[in-house]
């Protein structure tokens, strides 16, 4: 089966958005998200979220169940005295020491979850690795519906200046849709409001006109432009426009990525010697069907990195929207493919080294 991967950093796209593209595309897979020490993993199977029954943190989650007093420190040394002994796991020692029903356990699960998934939602920069094929021995213990869960998501939202960032500017005209997916969605009384009072206005009509106030009436703009529910006059998908890049700044993208391929090369190369430039170059050829006919000649030099020249001589106006959104999703196609690669070849250790190490190295935009 074929497989398709992608990568990047939520400075280029905000996390509501990813995950509803992946909703929207039906993906199965998971979703690395990685900030520093931090790290957190998503699981999808055909576009909703569900809670992997073995990367579950059940102390965490113990600990949360005593902080809040749901349960007391008694209960929590017998739940995990019995789960020791009769070796089973610590959420079926909750039900067989009689402190949660199953329903409330189960309730309790997915609270938890999410309270620590929306805390993704107010990060503004963060590398990001979906990995999209089927999720083969997992155990799903719980499924979230992707559409509501970030709405919920985008309301719990704190960081105001990361929506104003994403949001077009205050004279574009925005314009309600009808997605197929509306229905699905649960919506709050003061956005239902929102959403029937500013059809074919401009933002900044919206803004003043708005009676839930401009903080709110930006997180509720942000999260129908996040999922699909309204367009703007340019009829975009992008939730801000894209920058206009000069030849030399097209130059400067080419000369970061090549820099983290050769980073790639090495690495690889340290830990299996020579045959490293051979399993890059697999890999590329594995890459070339995903890629845009600008890409389909390309050759791997020697030392993991890519001859661009012939690119930019080729594309003399490759500083357009279209060609620019071309090339930056295929320099991030083959980067994920060779960040996969190393996984595969190594291992998951050295997969989050690489990373960690790529991230040093800096942003291709």
């Amino acid at each position: 089966m074929e497989e398709s991967y992608f990568q990047g950093n939520l400075n280029q796209i905000p996390l509501p958005r990813l995950l509803f593209l992946i909703w929207q595309k039906e993906n199965s897979g998971l979703l690395l998200i990685q900030r520093e020490k931090e790290k957190k993993d998503l699981y999808f199977e055909k576009g909703n979220l569900f809670i992997e029954r073995n990367s579950f943190p059940e102390k965490d989650f113990l600990k949360t169940l005593v902080r809040k007093k749901i349960m007391t420190v008694d209960q929590q040394k017998r739940c995990e005295s019995h789960a020791s002994q009769n070796k089973v796991s610590s959420l079926k020692a909750l039900i067989e020491c009689q402190v949660l029903s199953p329903s409330q356990l189960w309730k309790l699960i997915e609270t938890f979850f999410e309270g620590q998934a929306f805390a993704l939602f107010d990060w503004a920069e963060a590398s990001f690795l979906f990995d999209s094929q089927p999720l083969e021995g997992i155990l799903n213990l719980s499924r979230i519906e992707t559409p509501n869960f970030i709405l919920q998501g985008i309301r719990q939202m704190r960081n105001f200046a990361l929506i104003e960032a994403w949001l077009p500017p205050e004279n574009e005209y925005v314009q309600t849709l009808s997605p197929p997916h509306l229905h699905l969605l649960s919506f709050k009384p003061h956005e239902i409001y929102l959403l029937q009072a500013i059809d074919k206005s401009s933002l900044k009509e919206v803004y003043d006109s708005s009676e839930i106030g401009k903080k709110e009436t930006q997180k509720a703009i942000f999260t129908f432009l996040c999922l699909g529910i309204i367009g703007t006059s340019s009829g975009k998908f992008d939730l801000r426009s894209s920058p206009e890049f000069s030849p030399q700044a097209v130059e400067r993208i080419l000369s970061a990525f090549n820099e983290k391929c050769s980073y790639i090369c090495k690495y690889i190369s340290k830990e299996i010697g020579p045959v490293a430039l051979n399993v890059l170059e697999k890999t590329l050829e594995e890459v070339k069907s995903n890629l845009s006919p600008l890409f389909q000649e390309i050759e791997l030099n020697p030392d993991g990195t890519f001859e661009t020249k012939s690119i930019l001589e080729t594309n003399r106006n490759l500083c357009g929207h279209e060609d620019l959104t071309d090339l930056l999703r295929d320099l991030n196609e083959i980067l994920a493919a060779e960040v996969l690669t190393v996984k595969k070849t190594l291992g998951n250790e050295h997969e989050s080294s690489l990373v960690k190490n790529l991230e040093k190295i800096g942003e291709i935009i």
